[in-house]
């Protein structure tokens, strides 16, 4: 019998598509690559008109709301997803489910409510989100998220929602068949570069100056600010270092480019003087098929943030590439990938806030030929074993058996129907309309 696997992307997925797109994308190429026999249907949002398949027994089929995506489910012996609509809750026990927890979702939530709700309601919007995610979770046959800390943190919530009861846990005290790492990959082939996109093409950017990369969007949890008082001060001394920001129009309407942190830093830009001359933020976003580009043109990456929750549980994706590409990057201490920046010597991580360390780093990744060149050698070692296909394994695992290490479903179903009602019902109680 032929096994149907549903890929649900709720992100864009096309020509300028965003990490959650990109690794719905990959996911389903693993996953036709690894069961050649199986059927794998990648459904996006929107036209699939430009988006080429990611291995030939993946179909593309489009769906435009709740009710397609419960069908398409309802039609596949298997749905995987960054986060499930509650109408799935009466497919429970019929299709198994695997989701897809590379997000720490409830804390995102609670640095985008600080931009998006109103004061008086974000205390219900939050409530009506944690209720979302239980329901995730209670819904999962198998679970798979990023980094270790992600799973720690995940098998704490699956206990404290009674989802480990002495009958998992007997069947495997690992948790491991019930919650693994499926971490961000990268794709098999080569950096593929066609041509300049930045030395001679962005005003300013002369063919001999030095690119600093910030190769993604701007989010509410990073932190622009020090980087720019660092350029204010590098710009003082020497002219030829450039600092460009890939992003501004995020695929997914999440961060657009007049709000938030984005809108403040452009702001911030144009007050000191930099804005255009060394610092410059590209319209749009860069498509997919030409990011290689931009990539080889540069001489380091940079991505700040912060030493809190948040990045506690974060994996940053836009990191991910620059181990293909070779590229050393900075970064700020806190999260998982930057304690592999300290511990293999891939690059620099400085203390948040820290405009000096900042600026200090930047000119060693840019100046010291010898360590920048330890930094790229290192990268490319360790790139290879970062492919799709390597990290989609457990995922694969668990797609080409046939049953659930979680609760059994029936036993679920009550949990998942209280948990999906009970955020429909906060969701409609919670009356903020967006602030921007």
């Amino acid at each position: 019998m032929v096994t149907k696997i549903l890929v649900l992307s709720r992100a864009f997925v096309g020509r300028k598509m965003a990490s959650p797109g990109i690794r719905a994308y990959h996911l389903a190429g693993a996953l036709g690559r690894a069961l050649p026999e199986a059927e794998v249907t990648l459904a996006i949002p929107g036209d699939k008109g430009e988006v080429a398949l990611p291995a030939p027994n993946v179909r593309l089929q489009v769906w435009d709301g709740n009710s397609s995506a419960t069908a398409l489910a309802r039609s596949h012996d298997i749905a995987i997803a960054r986060n499930f609509p509650p109408h799935f809750a009466r497919l429970l026990g019929t299709t198994r489910f695997a989701l897809d927890a590379f997000t720490p979702l409830y804390i995102e939530w609670m640095e985008l409510s600080k931009r998006d709700i109103v004061p008086r309601w974000r205390r219900t919007w939050m409530s009506g989100n944690r209720w979302y995610l239980n329901f995730q979770l209670t819904l999962a046959d198998f679970i798979f998220c990023a980094d270790e800390r992600q799973r720690d943190m995940w098998i704490g919530m699956l206990m404290a929602l009674a989802l480990v009861p002495p009958e998992v846990y007997e069947r495997d005290p690992s948790l491991r068949r019930l919650i693994d790492l499926v971490p961000y990959g990268v794709p098999r082939h080569p950096l593929d570069a066609r041509g300049p996109v930045l030395r001679g093409v962005v005003p300013k950017i002369k063919p001999g100056d030095r690119v600093l990369l910030w190769n993604g969007g701007v989010t509410e949890w990073n932190d622009p600010f020090t980087l720019l008082q660092a350029m204010d001060e590098i710009t003082l001394r020497r002219q030829d270092v450039h600092l460009v920001f890939m992003g501004s129009n995020h695929p997914d309407y999440v961060f657009g480019p007049t709000t938030g942190v984005l809108g403040r830093a452009i702001e911030m830009a144009k007050e000191l003087g930099l804005f255009g001359k060394t610092v410059h933020f590209l319209e749009g976003w860069v498509p997919y098929e030409r990011i290689d580009d931009y990539l080889a043109e540069a001489d380091a990456s940079v991505c700040l943030g912060y030493e809190n929750l948040e990045s506690r549980f974060a994996f940053r994706t836009r990191y991910v590439d620059l181990f293909r590409a070779r590229v050393p990057f900075l970064c700020t201490r806190g999260d998982v990938l930057a304690e592999r920046v300290e511990d293999e010597q891939l690059g620099i991580t400085v203390p948040e806030r820290d405009v000096q360390a900042v600026k200090a780093g930047i000119e060693r990744l840019l100046d010291d030929v010898s360590f920048a060149a330890t930094c790229r050698e290192n990268l490319g070692r360790i790139a290879p074993t970062m492919s799709w296909d390597i990290a989609a394994e457990p995922l694969v695992r668990f797609c080409a058996s046939t049953g659930s290490y979680a609760t059994p479903a029936r036993q679920r179903r009550a949990q998942a129907l209280t948990r999906a009602g009970m955020y429909l019902a906060m969701k409609k109680i919670c009356q903020s309309p967006p602030l921007h």
